[in-house]
């Protein structure tokens, strides 16, 4: 790989690349390579994100290995029709786990400047991500590096990925991108690629000029209210540690086992779940777990196992909390109790194959909202790193962070903040 990583990528985003992507979305052609452009450093960002989490870099290497063993670097075309192998939605959740929160304002702002919209630029991250994955795993395989060889070198080209990052996205991923201008910005981070320098910045992103300078003044000043009122606030509890449970039923119909009730554990900073009597779940391919009947796993058995229920489009249904998944207090390191839980969740999803899920990672609104977010999102990767290493692939457990979003009780009680710190889990397949 050139040492210019992203004109490594932008290079594989060619006139016939552009135009087969274009037909298969009915989306003018220069508006494609204009979102493509903006979409390679912003992805980059992601990877670079994603490797530095914990188990991230694991994660990457296994994925960019895929990538590249799968030959799709030679059909770039075809990764967003029947011939793309899967890799187009798996780009487009990795990109999504990856950005967490960020991935909305990110593709959007991409979609203002390339004149297309949010909903072809999140199907263009499908192309965008099997490409950077591709490529770097080729690069590691030239180079003969591991995981840990591969985040570091990816790592090293943090400032060549900052730097092209379209105006006001470098912050997202805890850099300084753009110029001085929204022109600026364009011409030096690719709304324009190098090969097509002559195109002249989309007219969209030319009328937005006059209202960055206010959007900068604004950010400004709240983070200086932030300085002098919020930084001095707790991050957590110092004696909590994580998660939780509430019931987040999947189809009102079906006959789910009921959420499980608890107590409040002051010495640990828990909410302690009663999962009920010990029952056997049998699963399909033989096995015998024994677990709670209201336990998370009972009831995520019975939504795969119940043909009448099924994954409802509406994104925010469906969610179950982990009864049983905890973490060092402020950290993002699961306590040795949580492995049995998530072993079983493994266990699960081997049974039924054709089945994939999202953990989501939640914190009470203690600390700051960023370094909640942060953490959240370490926590969620860190369940599914757990996941992953009884077995499952990459490609079927998602994860992202929420922050302080969503809680499922008040915040102003020690016992409502132990519930609102825990980790989620949606069917997003079955």
């Amino acid at each position: 790989m050139s040492q210019n990583i992203i004109d490594e990528v932008r290079s594989y985003f060619s006139d016939g690349v552009v135009q087969q992507t274009s037909t298969a979305l009915g989306e003018d052609s220069s508006r494609i390579r204009s979102a493509l452009m903006g979409l390679a450093p912003l992805v980059l960002g992601g990877v670079l994100r994603r490797a530095e989490q914990p188990g991230g870099s694991a994660e990457v290497f296994d994925m960019a290995q895929q990538a590249h063993s799968s030959g799709l670097l030679d059909q770039v075309g075809n990764l967003l029709t029947g011939d793309g192998g899967g890799w187009a939605s798996r780009g487009t959740e990795f990109l999504r786990s990856s950005l967490g929160a960020q991935y909305q304002p990110a593709t959007e702002t991409i979609a203002t400047g390339s004149g297309a919209n949010s909903g072809i630029v999140s199907r263009l991250a499908g192309v965008a991500v099997p490409v950077v994955l591709g490529l770097l795993g080729r690069h590691a395989a030239q180079n003969n590096l591991d995981a840990s060889g591969l985040s570091s070198w990816l790592t090293s080209q943090r400032a060549s990925i900052l730097g092209a990052l379209p105006f006001g996205l470098g912050s997202l991923l805890g850099g300084v991108g753009g110029a001085a201008s929204v022109a600026g910005a364009v011409r030096d981070t690719g709304y324009a690629a190098r090969s097509v320098a002559t195109e002249t910045a989309p007219a969209a992103v030319r009328a937005s000029r006059p209202w960055w300078p206010w959007l900068l003044l604004l950010l400004l000043g709240a983070g200086l209210l932030y300085y002098l009122f919020g930084r001095n606030r707790a991050e957590e509890p110092t004696t909590a540690t994580t998660t939780t449970t509430v019931d987040t039923t999947t189809t009102a119909a079906a006959p789910v086992p009921a959420a499980p009730t608890g107590r409040y554990d002051e010495a640990t900073g828990n909410y302690i779940y009663d999962t009920g009597a010990n029952t056997d779940v049998k699963l399909p391919d033989g096995t015998v777990l024994q677990v709670g009947s209201n336990s998370t796993e009972a009831r995520l058995f019975n939504f795969l196992n119940d043909a009448s229920q099924t994954v409802s489009d509406d994104k925010t249904q469906g969610w179950m909390s982990l009864d049983r998944v905890y973490f060092d207090t402020g950290k993002a390191t699961l306590t040795a109790a949580s492995q049995q839980q998530l072993q079983n969740i493994a266990a699960i999803l081997k049974a039924f194959p054709n089945a994939a899920i999202k953990l989501g990672g939640y914190t009470d609104n203690q600390g700051r909202a960023d370094a909640n977010l942060t953490l959240s999102a370490d926590r969620a990767n860190a369940a599914r790193k757990a996941v992953m290493t009884n077995g499952i692939d990459a490609g079927r457990v998602a994860a992202e962070g929420y922050g302080q979003e969503h809680p499922l009780a008040s915040n102003d009680t020690p016992e409502g903040r132990a519930q609102n710190r825990r980790v989620d889990v949606r069917v997003t397949k079955k």
